[in-house]
């Protein structure tokens, strides 16, 4: 009984929100979420992901998350200062026994301008749509209760079609810069890259109410940040990373690092480089987890492990079990030969 009254007071806070935002843990693998200034900007030509999350399985119906995106670079010369980042992202998300369901269709553009050999500054716009929706034969009301028990033959007395889902469109502005000094090589490993940028996401503010009323989903805010710093001569390096987002009332932090270990050599008759990676780190949202991550990048792919170890107040009632989070990403050239040339400014 404990475990149920914690739970409905946790969901009774979230409505505050006036509706959640997709998210996922790793931040640092959702470029297109976090910002579309981010769009295109990377150690290649082309990127794909997906990406996958489970949540709050010891105390409800869990609240699945899935995720799909692509981005590129376009008018990509070598002797222009300017490009073009263009990029689509699938998302949809399914919360607790009545289904509660986002899907979000979303097509990034950002412009790259080059200031100097290392620093860039984005400028991006991503627009989309959205759409919400409830299973309504999953709700139960207090009017299908006959006294004694529950009867799901008696009328709700609702009015509302819940499933038929709420529909809008979205809009979102971020800005970014980039640093990066890249001088990679097996004896060298001479990497130091740093990209800032913030956002501010749903411009057109939805309506979020079934009733055609006047609930209104928040703008968000998000401040962001990540680095890659080698330690020269060895095959190790730091990725740190953060982002604050203020949504409304709400606001949340996310802070922590990844290690990297690279090993691997050159191929002694193609030349191209059979180099793999390990990398593990740990991320804590402030209040809420702890996010130990672990993943591996061989070739053109990356496979990221992570998992969000409850410590706020519901850790009692949830015996610590927060979400578990995959991500997959392919990068087109392979990362580790795309060292030299244009794209070696990203990385």
């Amino acid at each position: 009984m404990n475990r149920i009254i914690i739970l409905l007071l946790t969901c009774l806070s979230l409505t505050q929100l006036r509706g959640q935002d997709i998210h996922f843990s790793q931040f640092f693998n959702t470029p297109l979420i976090i910002n579309p200034a981010l769009t295109g900007v990377f150690g290649g030509d082309q990127r794909a992901m997906i990406l996958y999350r489970n949540q709050w399985s010891s105390i409800a119906t869990p609240y699945k998350t899935y995720g799909a995106s692509f981005d590129m670079r376009m008018l990509d010369k070598r002797n222009s200062n300017f490009s073009l980042g263009t990029g689509l992202g699938v998302y949809k998300d399914i919360a607790g026994d009545s289904e509660y369901g986002i899907t979000n269709v979303v097509l990034s553009l950002s412009g790259i301008i080059q200031l100097d050999k290392k620093q860039h500054l984005t400028i991006g716009i991503q627009g989309g749509f959205e759409q919400r929706s409830i299973n309504n034969t999953a709700l139960i009301w207090d009017s299908q209760y006959d006294g004694s028990s529950y009867n799901p033959s008696l009328s709700s007395h609702e009015t509302t079609n819940y499933n038929q889902g709420i529909s809008n469109g979205d809009l979102n502005v971020g800005l970014a810069w980039v640093y990066s000094k890249s001088q990679k090589s097996i004896v060298a490993n001479d990497v130091f890259s740093l990209k800032l940028g913030g956002v501010y996401q749903h411009l057109t503010q939805q309506s979020l109410d079934y009733g055609g009323g006047l609930d209104k989903l928040y703008g968000k805010m998000s401040f962001h940040g990540e680095s890659n710093i080698s330690i020269k001569s060895t095959n190790t390096s730091f990725k740190p990373s953060f982002i604050y987002q203020k949504q409304g009332p709400s606001q949340e932090v996310l802070v922590g690092t990844l290690i990297r270990y690279a090993f691997g050599h050159d191929s002694k008759y193609t030349g191209l480089m059979n180099q793999t990676a390990l990398f593990v780190g740990i991320h804590t949202r402030l209040g809420d987890a702890f996010i130990p991550s672990i993943g591996y990048e061989i070739a053109n792919w990356k496979l990221t492990f992570s998992y969000d170890a409850n410590v706020s107040k519901l850790a009692s009632t949830s015996n610590g079990v927060g979400g578990f989070e995959i991500s997959l990403i392919f990068i087109n050239p392979n990362p580790f030969t795309y060292g030299k040339g244009n794209s070696a400014r990203f990385n």
